[in-house]
């Protein structure tokens, strides 16, 4: 169908996106699109952001966007991106790092193989886009930075959706929703859905209940077994080959961190490393 042919942008319900997570914030941005019809500055799809593939079949009674509407090459993407810029967690100038920050200054020897190691294991996770990437060590030693470099190049090279936490936010929404009595929400499931998740300070665990513990195990569990399909990068302090501490849910996170790919980071590099 041609460009000229398409209907106001208000009449076009817009599918789901991104397509493999469901967050709430989600839908509102997308109720305000159809709401309120974009400038046609797009001269391919006059500003909508999609192409309809079969206006009949738009219009037939009980016909879903998502079946006769693609994304337009010219400008959808760009909105893709940006709504995931959005909603990944990262401060602005966070989502700046990319692999190019990662630099191995004038440090000892054995901190810059390290980090030679480091950027080998980011590379390969973005190649793979799947499996268990683990960074652990000193406090300012680069754990952080290389968890979100990981999302980054994802999103901006490959259009992947990536989220960043530390466990204390994910921590906070299952008080608040034990608080309410409920069992899910939209961001839980995107925690569990997401094609890559950066957890960070995985060891600092504090429950309020055994509830949160449960709940704890059932996203580390499903991440882990979907490690062929979904990337999962951790960040802590503690060294995941020692011996498992007895508190259960740390342990059990441990265990699972093992069967990924580790790299150990020593020192605070922060000054030196500086972009």
């Amino acid at each position: 169908m041609s460009p000229n042919s398409l209907p106001d942008s208000s009449t076009i319900r817009l599918p789901r996106f991104p397509m493999d997570s469901t967050p709430a914030a989600w839908e509102a941005h997308r109720a305000s699109l159809a709401g309120k019809p974009r400038p046609p500055s797009c001269p391919n799809c006059k500003g909508t952001g999609w192409l309809i593939t079969s206006f009949e079949a738009l219009t037939h009674p009980g016909a879903h966007a998502a079946d006769v509407l693609v994304r337009c090459e010219v400008c959808g993407r760009d909105a893709q991106k940006r709504w995931m810029r959005r909603h990944c967690g990262m401060e602005t100038r966070e989502q700046a790092h990319r692999l190019s920050f990662w630099r191995t200054p004038a440090l000892a020897q054995q901190q810059q193989a390290q980090r030679t190691r480091a950027r080998s294991a980011m590379g390969n996770a973005i190649d793979k886009r799947a499996g268990l990437l683990t960074f652990w060590g000193d406090f300012g030693s680069g754990k952080t930075l290389a968890s979100q470099i990981v999302i980054n190049e994802l999103r901006e090279e490959h259009g992947i959706e990536g989220y960043y936490a530390p466990l204390a936010t994910i921590l906070s929404h299952l008080r608040s929703l034990y608080n309410a009595k409920a069992d899910t929400s939209d961001y839980w499931q995107r925690l569990l859905d997401i094609p890559v998740l950066a957890l960070d300070e995985v060891t600092r665990f504090r429950s309020d209940s055994q509830w949160q513990q449960e709940q704890l195990f059932v996203l580390v569990d499903t991440r882990y077994r979907r490690r062929d399909t979904h990337l999962t990068v951790f960040a802590t302090n503690d060294d995941p080959r020692a011996s498992l501490p007895p508190e259960e849910a740390i342990g059990y996170l441990l265990s699972r961190i093992r069967e990924g790919t580790l790299c150990e980071l020593r020192g605070d590099v922060r000054a030196a490393a500086a972009p």
